[in-house]
């Protein structure tokens, strides 16, 4: 199975698209009121299918509450909101660490300083849905096998019911950083990243909710790097143009074996046209009437490397439209029959009548 990554290089760019509400949009750190969560006391249903987290319970020392027997963190709905590209069901923790679909949330920073959460929150039905999704984080910055408390640093209940209003997200998937303190230690240690539709959690990380996910990581291993950038970064062109842009792998990270246009964009619509050849989108803008502006766009991506983990991005784009054309020749109006003009002399009266000549200004 694929494994996809986030690229850290480039979140800083990706996430001023996200200020334009192309893909969602940027949200710095905050704590929410701890309120209306989910208690230790709700009732446990056996023999459902729910999204469970699989962090190890009771096992080589450690009691992350993860098993229905727990209380463990679990999400009843996972079709309304989840993490990352795909989500599992199961009738209890798959233990341990055998979630196959844990594809949502990245954690980057130093230890003892500012650090950043990633969540990819994908939704299923963008521009229509109502309702607050929260994200969650939870670290086992002391390393004593469970979730709770603090170290010298950080409190291991990291990010606390950071609230997403899901009705202005208009992309199925959205990227949301969320700034937090990281414990003393980063590495070789269990984390939580959840996310809960209308319900807040506690810091216990147990206990039933109606829709979301759960997912547990154990940062126990060396990261390689997989780091893609689109060249050039934006694309720039003008309405009615086309250009091109590369997908190249950084220096420093693992080759790219392939890259695809990702299957939720479609490659032709009426304001452009994506066409791709190898690792590079052609993107032709058709011509549109309309005021001066600067329109953002993009081009969704997925990468593939050769040791077969890949991730997905996406380029933007801006393109320029130009004002239409304002100034229009009006005709002279023309005359629907001969002037005639009347002039009294003596008594009498002698009208004239004038030619019509088309193009000649009338004499003062």
């Amino acid at each position: 199975m694929t494994e996809f990554v986030m690229n850290q290089k480039l979140v800083a760019g990706v996430l001023g698209l996200l200020v334009l509400g192309f893909v969602g949009y940027f949200i710095s750190a905050n704590i929410a009121n701890k309120q209306n969560f989910s208690t230790d006391k709700q009732p446990k249903v056996v023999g459902a299918d729910f999204d469970f987290g699989d962090a190890p319970d009771g096992s080589q020392g450690q009691n992350f509450p993860s098993l229905l027997s727990s209380n463990g963190a679990r999400t009843k709905k996972t079709d309304e909101v989840w993490l990352g590209q795909a989500v599992t069901v199961e009738r209890d923790s798959k233990q341990v660490d055998k979630d196959e679909n844990d594809d949502g949330v990245k954690l980057v920073g130093p230890s003892c300083k500012q650090s950043s959460a990633y969540f990819f929150v994908h939704i299923k039905n963008p521009g229509k849905m109502t309702g607050t999704a929260y994200l969650n984080l939870y670290a086992d910055w002391n390393k004593d096998g469970r979730w709770g408390g603090q170290d010298e640093c950080g409190t291991e209940w990291a990010v606390q019911n950071f609230a997403v209003d899901v009705s202005k997200q208009t992309e199925e998937i959205a990227l949301y950083q969320v700034l937090f303190t990281a414990g003393k230690n980063t590495r070789e240690i269990w984390f939580r990243g959840a996310v809960t539709l209308d319900q807040q959690m506690n810091e216990t990380a147990t206990g039933e909710f109606l829709s979301g996910e759960i997912e547990d990581w154990n940062l126990t291993e060396t990261p390689k790097d997989y780091f893609s950038y689109c060249d050039p970064n934006p694309l720039v062109l003008n309405h009615g143009d086309e250009k091109t842009v590369t997908i190249k792998a950084d220096p420093l990270s693992q080759k790219i074996k392939s890259v695809a246009l990702s299957t939720l964009v479609k490659p032709d619509n009426d304001r452009r046209k994506i066409t791709q050849n190898g690792n590079s989108f052609t993107y032709k803008s058709k011509k549109v009437d309309g005021p001066r502006r600067d329109e953002p766009d993009s081009i969704p991506y997925s990468v593939e490397f050769t040791d077969g983990v890949g991730w997905w991005d996406w380029c933007p784009v801006i393109v320029h439209h130009d004002e239409p054309p304002t100034t229009i020749k009006r005709p002279l109006p023309i005359p629907s029959k001969a002037p005639s003009i009347e002039t009294k002399s003596g008594g009498s009266t002698k009208t004239e009548t004038h030619p019509i000549q088309e193009g000649i200004p009338a004499q003062p």
